[in-house]
C-alpha cells in the first residue's frame, strides 16, 4: 500500500482483525492508519464469513451484532456492504437482518457455480421474506481471485447479464481463497489496462463508491426469496457431528442467556456465582467462528474438523455446567421462599421453559415429587407430562399444570399393526416398523401414500461428479 498510493484493500471478518490486533499490534496500528485514509476498507459487517443456511436466525443476528460492534469500535463506523463471496447459498431471511444491522448492499459470486441453471443477473435488488430489499451485485468475472489480465477485463464486460441496465461491474483480484491478497504483478497489470483502446475502461475504486453508482442505475430486476446454489448439497449432511455440536451450542446459549436474564429481572444476582453471570460474548465468538462457511458445512481439511469438534465440545460442556449452576441457584432460592412462606413442607422440582411460548413436554423428576401413579425410568425417576408457562419457571407441585390422563398418548396393538395416538395425531405402524398411516385427529386426510411407507432405511448409490463429500447429484434418486 505504501508503494501503490491508489491501491485500496477490502477486508472482511472481524475475527481476523481481532487476531491481528492481539498478535501483531504494530501491523494493526498500520492497518488503522490506512483505514483512516480510506484505503484499507473493512467490509462484511459480520464476525466471520459464515455459512448462509445452516446457522439459526439468532446466530445470523449475532454475526452482525458482534461484527458491526467491532468495526464501529475499532474503525469508527459500521460496514455498509455485506461481503460473502463463497458461501453455498443464501437464506431468504438475510436481507431483513442486513437492513436491521445497517447494511444496504450485498456482494457474492458463488451462484456462478450453479450446476444446471445459470443465475440470470449480476446486479439486482434482493428481496427477503419480510419485503426488505438490498442492492446486490455478483461480479461478472465469476470470481473473487482474478489476476488483472486483459482477458479477465474483457470477460467482466462481455459476461455482464444486465447490460443496458447496469454497465458496471466489480473485478475482484488477488489470491483470495486462502489468503495472500494482490501481488505487485497484479497491481502493475491493473495500472497498465486502465486506459487502453479496445478494452473496457478500468478504474480503481471502493465498494461504497461502486454501490453508490450502481444505485443510480434504473430498471434493475428484483429477486425474491432464497438464493439457492445448485451444488454442494452434500454439505448439509457431511461432518454431522460438527453440525450436531453447532445446534446444541446454539440451544444452550439461548438457555444460558434466558437464565441470566431471569436472574437479573428477579434481582437474584446475589445468590448466583459471579462466573456464570459474566457476558456470553466469548462463548458466541467461539460458536460464530466455527460457523465459518468451510467449517460448519464440513468442507474443510481434516485438521480443521478435529479442532472445531474440540472447540465446540468444550463450549458445550461449559454451557451445560453454567446452566446447571444457574438452574440450581434459582431452584434453591424458590424452594427456600416457598418453605419460608409455609407453602411447602417437602422439596419441590422446577421446570424451566426458556422459549416464548407455552410448551407441553415429558420431564423426568426425582421419585416422589408428585403423589400420583406415574411411569418410572430405569433410573427410578418419575416421568411427568406437563405444560410449562412461557419464559418462566413452573413448580411440579402446581398440579394444575399436569395434563389430564385422557391427554396422554395411547397405544393399541393388534396382530398386524400398532396404532399410536394422542390429542393431535394418529399413527399406524406395520409389524416391521414401517409407518403406514399418519393423520391429524378428526381429519381424514392421509399424509402417507400406500406405495411409499415412512420410517424406512433406504440406500442410494452416491457417485458425485466433482466433490465426493460435498455434492449429491439428482440422478442418485434413480439408484434406490
Amino acid at each position: 500500500m505504501e508503494r501503490y498510493p491508489e491501491f485500496t484493500f477490502t477486508c472482511s471478518q472481524a475475527q481476523l482483525l481481532q487476531w491481528v490486533k492481539e498478535d501483531y499490534p504494530v501491523l494493526y496500528s498500520k492497518i488503522k492508519l490506512h483505514a483512516a485514509e480510506g484505503r484499507f476498507i473493512p467490509v462484511g459487517g459480520t464476525w466471520v464469513e459464515m455459512d448462509g443456511n445452516l446457522p439459526s436466525g439468532e446466530s445470523f443476528i449475532r454475526q452482525f451484532v458482534l461484527g458491526q460492534r467491532f468495526f464501529e469500535k475499532e474503525f469508527g463506523s459500521k460496514c455498509k456492504v455485506f461481503w460473502l463471496p463463497d458461501t453455498f447459498g443464501y437464506s431468504a431471511q438475510l436481507p431483513q437482518i442486513m437492513r436491521l444491522a445497517g447494511i444496504e448492499c450485498f456482494l457474492s459470486q458463488k451462484l456462478s457455480w450453479n450446476l444446471v441453471n445459470t443465475f440470470p443477473h449480476n446486479s439486482f435488488w434482493w428481496q427477503g421474506i419480510d419485503g426488505s430489499t438490498v442492492l446486490a451485485h455478483f461480479p461478472s468475472g465469476d470470481s473473487y481471485a482474478m489476476n488483472g489480465t486483459v482477458s479477465e477485463v474483457i470477460k467482466c464486460a462481455e459476461n455482464n447479464k444486465d447490460q443496458g441496465r447496469a454497465d458496471i461491474s466489480m473485478m475482484l483480484y488477488g489470491y483470495g481463497d486462502g489468503g495472500g491478497g494482490p501481488t505487485e504483478d497484479m497491481l502493475e497489470r491493473i495500472d497498465r489496462v486502465k486506459n487502453i483502446d479496445g478494452i473496457p475502461r478500468v478504474k480503481s475504486s471502493t465498494p461504497d463508491i461502486f454501490f453508490a453508482q450502481l444505485a443510480q442505475c434504473h430498471n434493475l430486476c428484483k429477486w425474491v426469496g432464497e438464493l439457492y446454489l445448485e451444488l454442494h448439497q452434500g454439505t448439509y449432511t457431511t461432518q454431522a457431528q460438527l453440525k450436531t455440536f453447532n445446534r446444541q451450542c446454539e440451544v444452550l446459549l439461548q438457555k444460558c442467556e434466558f437464565l441470566q436474564a431471569f436472574v437479573y429481572a428477579n434481582k437474584l444476582k446475589s445468590i448466583v456465582p459471579v462466573r456464570v453471570m459474566q457476558s456470553t460474548q466469548k462463548y458466541w465468538e467461539t460458536l460464530l467462528l466455527n460457523q465459518f462457511h468451510d467449517v460448519l458445512p464440513g468442507s474443510s481439511i481434516e485438521i480443521v474438523n478435529v479442532e472445531a469438534r474440540q472447540m465446540l465440545s468444550q463450549l458445550k460442556k461449559t454451557l451445560i455446567a453454567d446452566i446447571s449452576c444457574l438452574q440450581h441457584s434459582i431452584a434453591e432460592f424458590m424452594q427456600a421462599s416457598r418453605q419460608g412462606n409455609r407453602q411447602a413442607l417437602t422439596r419441590d422440582s422446577y421446570i424451566f421453559n426458556s422459549l416464548c411460548w407455552e410448551r407441553q413436554e415429558v420431564v423426568a423428576v426425582p421419585h416422589g415429587t408428585v403423589e400420583m401413579p406415574l411411569q418410572l425410568t430405569a433410573e427410578g425417576q418419575q416421568l411427568l407430562l406437563v405444560r410449562a408457562s412461557p419464559m418462566g419457571v413452573t413448580s411440579t407441585q402446581s398440579c394444575s399444570q399436569l395434563l389430564a390422563p385422557d391427554q396422554h398418548a395411547r397405544i393399541k396393538v393388534t396382530a398386524g399393526e400398532v396404532v399410536m395416538s394422542n390429542e393431535h395425531l394418529v399413527a399406524c405402524f406395520d409389524k416391521v416398523g414401517r409407518l403406514m398411516s399418519l393423520k391429524l385427529q378428526g381429519n381424514a386426510k392421509e399424509a402417507i401414500l400406500p406405495s411409499h411407507p415412512g420410517n424406512q432405511f433406504v440406500m442410494f448409490d452416491d457417485v458425485p461428479l466433482y466433490w465426493d463429500a460435498w455434492d449429491v447429484m439428482d440422478y442418485h434418486l434413480q439408484t434406490r
